[in-house]
């Protein structure tokens, strides 16, 4: 029953959070705080290798609606309160932005990823709905056709090559994630016949999703809580989620597409971070079968590791700091993971890069 009951932590920061912006003032920034408390202690926890109990996958699937239920909530309050005039002060005000975003990134994003991932036509319905609060609902088709097949290779708009800063990889990324999706919607619209603005089409109910969530947040908190929200929703967990993107295959080698080995992604195994972000940072099991559940994911032992989860987030923002951590890490992985034909291209990448000591 504790593997369950661990999945709970997630709610409960989001209701605490919820609180928080309810009082307002200085109770503002405590979903921040907690949060940046519970990573700060997992750095320190160690390694996490454990195999989740998996008789009531159902108790498991209670959590995550209600922890996207939460996150709906907890944005729609936010706007509300913005629009009210809660946050009177400078302070309140940065505090109830950055704990939104902060919360909304580690704890109410990962349930959208598992739930579109699912086979189950109601979960992944959900998944679908939730893309609204990281204001991309074009992020399905990106993820789960793109990147899964092209992981590890210059195609893949998620993806970050050796000597990419996380300011380079953000410009381009969402230039090409953008160019993809229009590219996959226009090949389902002319492969079956239809009209740009046809019903039918996948991207006119996601774009209506958008509008009716906009909406809602208008509705909520006027237009300066839904300006409020949407900026957390965009700076917050969209811009958040990229910045994972960059370094979760960062600099990896992949020699081709849809051949996807457990050595293309790396993972961050401390328990707490697997248990608030859904098992998303056990990367290697999610891409070697994306349609298995977070709750019976297996953690790769052997495979590429980098530091703690937060660590390698906050390092993003100082390239220097960033590719001293990460070169090491890069080397080994030549030598220790890469094949013939990956190591040659690796060679290759860190010419462009001007890494060349790698090589040595």
């Amino acid at each position: 029953m504790l593997d369950y009951l661990k999945y709970a932590i997630s709610p409960i920061v989001l209701g605490i959070a919820a609180v928080g912006l309810w009082l307002g003032g200085n109770a503002s920034w405590i979903g921040l705080v907690l949060l940046l408390g519970l990573l700060s202690i997992d750095m320190f926890l160690g390694r996490d290798f454990s195999i989740r109990d998996t008789r009531f996958p159902w108790l498991y699937d209670a959590i995550l609606i209600m922890q996207l239920v939460l996150g709906l909530g907890l944005i729609l309050l936010y706007a509300w309160l913005v629009g009210a005039g809660r946050f009177e002060t400078t302070g309140s005000a940065v505090g109830a932005f950055l704990s939104v975003a902060l919360v909304q990134f580690v704890v109410a994003a990962p349930p959208l990823h598992e739930l579109f991932h699912r086979e189950n036509l109601i979960l992944r319905s959900l998944g679908r709905l939730g893309l609204v609060l990281i204001f991309d609902p074009w992020r399905e088709s990106t993820h789960v056709i793109t990147h899964h097949l092209h992981t590890a290779r210059p195609d893949d708009p998620d993806y970050a090559r050796r000597g990419d800063t996380v300011y380079g990889h953000l410009l381009r990324t969402f230039r090409r994630q953008f160019v993809e999706a229009f590219h996959l919607e226009r090949q389902a619209w002319t492969k079956r016949g239809r009209r740009w603005w046809d019903v039918r089409n996948a991207w006119v109910y996601r774009v209506a999703q958008l509008v009716v969530f906009v909406l809602a947040l208008f509705v909520a908190g006027g237009w300066q809580g839904a300006a409020a929200a949407i900026a957390v929703s965009l700076l917050g967990p969209r811009t958040l989620l990229e910045i994972f993107n960059y370094c979760g295959h960062y600099g990896l080698i992949a020699a081709r597409s849809g051949g996807f080995e457990k050595r293309h992604t790396w993972n961050h195994l401390s328990p707490l971070v697997r248990i608030l972000a859904l098992e998303i940072t056990n990367h290697a099991d999610h891409h070697d079968d994306s349609y298995k559940p977070f709750y019976e994911l297996i953690p790769d032992r052997d495979g590429p590791q980098q530091p703690h989860f937060l660590l390698c987030v906050l390092l993003s923002f100082v390239p220097p700091l960033w590719f001293r951590t990460v070169k090491p890490l890069l080397q080994d992985w030549d030598r220790r993971y890469a094949t013939p034909q990956e190591r040659e291209i690796a060679r290759c990448e860190n010419l462009r890069a001007g890494w060349a000591e790698l090589d040595a």
